[in-house]
């Protein structure tokens, strides 16, 4: 069975003022965003993987770097993907989400995703990030007893893996978004039908 670590980038300046951090924000991680990934690189540090994949955003990266760095026995070359960027928020992106609490779209983007409609704004939909996740696993071999890394973003990742455990579009926020620095795990024979072996997980952080 191939088995797929996705994890959600470490910390960052957008996270802590509390701002949309959508495709066009590419802030590095801060300090703590720094030692949640290198934890977290100790965690798995005995994992081999046969590839790493991450978002070619600047945390992202330094997410994946961090931890394959930890790592003793896996592939250190990492492979930047653009289909695993995070969904892009048009002209909210960098804004501070309290200035858009009350908009009908922000409780769409929230509650009611399969209502969710950012034109707007220039933001990107629900369908479209669904789709480019679903390319991305089409590229791997999933048909092969290997390990793969995946170091993406908070709604990309819930979207995705959702999608993958088969959910309706309306029911991909039902979890909420990841944490920072989280590792949820998927398992599959096939590349058609996934299992669950780990979700948002935080606890080798305490």
């Amino acid at each position: 069975m191939a088995k797929l670590y996705f994890v959600r980038h470490g910390f960052t300046k957008n996270n802590a003022r509390m701002a949309f951090n959508g495709s066009q924000s590419n802030h590095d991680l801060l300090p703590e965003g720094k030692q949640q990934a290198k934890q977290l690189g100790t965690y798995l540090k005995e994992t081999c993987f046969a590839s790493v994949y991450a978002s070619p955003q600047i945390r992202a990266l330094e997410t994946a770097e961090l931890i394959v760095g930890e790592n003793h026995s896996s592939e250190k070359r990492i492979i930047q993907e653009p289909l695993l960027k995070e969904i892009d928020f048009g002209q909210w992106d960098g804004v501070p989400i309290v200035q858009k609490e009350q908009e009908e779209q922000f409780k769409n983007l929230k509650f009611f995703p399969h209502q969710y409609d950012p034109t707007a704004f220039g933001g990107e939909s629900y369908p479209e990030v669904i789709q480019r996740g679903t390319a991305f696993l089409k590229k791997l071999e999933l048909d092969r007893e290997e390990n793969y890394l995946i170091v993406s973003h908070g709604v990309t990742l819930m979207t995705l893996l959702q999608t993958m455990k088969k959910k309706a579009l309306h029911q991909i926020r039902e979890n909420g978004v990841l944490d920072n620095a989280s590792l949820s795990v998927m398992e599959t024979e096939d590349g058609k039908d996934f299992q669950e072996l780990l979700w948002n997980f935080t606890d080798y952080q305490k």
